[in-house]
């Protein structure tokens, strides 16, 4: 058999999978009221066990669980990106760049600059990060972060240096079904308990957005997950399986 056409069909009985997954917890769940509150059982469990391997988290996390749905999304195709500026250039895996020959000025019109390179710039959210030599945005969907959808700024004594983009086309569906999710509480308990999370880690962010698996040229869903973040490794919690998956951080 052709490898290009088994992998496609891989790939699409890896999603149906998913999917079908995702969709039987909707159903089962469909009743739950929305927004529950953490139990006091799971955050006494959770207490007990950050104190016990020592690790720290941070202190603002979310005292519920929120209603979440999948959503199917594709790669954004490169006529769009070329409609809005003819200097955009495929690099690798979906990615796009622009890279400026000298640094293009910004003064402090940073976003109004980018508004003119990138489709729907509205929709980014400038992301917490330290350095200050490469700003990170992403495309939000009701106030929740697509992972995959990333915009990196990298900037030189302040001026645009280059632009990279990692664009996907989210489809809405209206009759998608929503349910209550694991809560924040939930995916810890779950990292730690199976000892992913270590001993003595500090957990640097915990945020409710979108991700899925990437596969190119393919339509895929993003589904809600719970990125949680260490000071080595990324740790993406589906919300509605339970899955992990684990990246490290380079």
């Amino acid at each position: 058999m052709d490898w290009s056409k088994a992998k496609s069909l891989l790939i699409i009985a890896f999603l149906a999978v998913n999917i079908f997954l995702a969709s039987q917890l909707i159903k089962a769940k469909g009743e739950q009221t929305q927004n529950q509150e953490v139990s006091q059982v799971t955050q006494l469990q959770l207490e007990e066990l950050i104190a016990d391997r020592n690790i720290r988290i941070p202190d603002n996390l979310p005292q519920k669980a929120f209603p979440v749905t999948y959503l199917e999304a594709e790669p954004t195709k490169p006529e769009s990106l070329l409609e809005q500026s003819d200097q955009w250039e495929p690099v690798e895996e979906g990615r796009y760049r622009i890279r400026f020959q000298p640094p293009l000025a910004t003064g402090k019109e940073l976003e109004s600059i980018l508004e003119r390179y990138v489709p729907d710039f509205q929709t980014y959210r400038e992301w917490r990060r330290p350095n200050p030599d490469e700003k990170v945005y992403y495309q939000h969907l009701d106030h929740r972060p697509i992972f995959d959808d990333r915009l990196i700024v990298r900037l030189e004594n302040g001026n645009i240096k280059e632009l990279e983009l990692l664009p996907v086309d989210v489809r809405v569906d209206q009759d998608n079904k929503t349910q209550t999710g694991l809560s924040a509480q939930d995916a810890l308990v779950k990292l730690v308990e199976t000892g992913r999370i270590k001993k003595g880690s500090t957990v640097t962010d915990v945020t409710l957005g979108y991700h899925g698996q990437f596969y190119e040229g393919e339509s895929r869903f993003l589904f809600p997950v719970w990125r949680i973040q260490t000071e080595e490794l990324t740790f993406y919690v589906n919300a509605l399986t339970s899955e992990i998956e684990t990246i490290s951080l380079d």
